[in-house]
């Protein structure tokens, strides 16, 4: 079976490609649990809004 878009190699980062890459793999963004449960409620208080615009029923 032939594929339309074949399958590409995964890159090989040389020099400071590879060292940006790395760089950017230990860099971590933590929240804070009081950061982590605003957005939760603000994800359902703009789900809720949206529900209701919507009238979604689930």
């Amino acid at each position: 079976m032939r594929y339309k878009f074949p399958w590409k190699e995964t890159p090989i980062l040389y020099g400071e490609d590879a060292i940006r890459f790395e760089k950017e793999m230990e860099r971590v963004d933590n929240m804070s649990k009081e950061e982590r449960r605003a957005n939760a409620e603000a994800l359902e208080r703009s789900y809720a809004e949206f529900c209701k615009k919507v009238d979604v029923q689930i």
